[in-house]
């Protein structure tokens, strides 16, 4: 993705071009918050499983809530930062594109001042060329 080459056509670039990478980053930032989703549910899953466990599981008496309220901090903790990673991919996915949008948006504007620069000096100088024609024209009248 780093070596991004857009096609530039008369107002930019190649809008379709530019629509199909836009396309690419979402699909990105999409896959990115499905597999965090599908970490939370395992996790939640594993979570629920472990509970269970503690229901069957014949521990000393002395230590049972205390076995129990380790693996359930752990099992949360893990819970939390698992999706704490999965929302920074996707906040990084996210600052990416809208860095590269914005890239493609800033040289579109340049692009767009140079050929309006462009299209100003053309249009002075076909003005001057009239101007040069209807001088002539009036001599060659007269």
């Amino acid at each position: 993705m780093a070596n991004l080459n857009f096609t530039r056509e008369e107002n930019g670039y190649a809008t379709d071009e530019v629509d199909k990478y836009i396309e690419l980053l979402q699909q990105e930032y999409q896959n990115a918050v499905a597999w965090g989703e599908e970490n939370e549910a395992k996790l939640n899953e594993m979570q629920q499983s472990m509970k269970e466990l503690g229901l069957y599981f014949t521990l000393d008496a002395d230590n049972q809530d205390e076995v129990i309220r380790r693996v359930f901090d752990q099992l949360t903790d893990t819970v939390n930062n698992t999706r704490a990673a999965a929302e920074q991919t996707a906040n990084d996915i996210l600052a990416k594109a809208n860095e590269k949008s914005n890239a493609i948006v800033r040289q579109a504007m340049e692009n767009s001042v140079e050929l309006r620069t462009e299209n100003t000096t053309i249009m002075q100088n076909l003005k001057s060329i009239k101007d040069m024609i209807e001088v002539v024209l009036e001599k060659g009248i007269q």
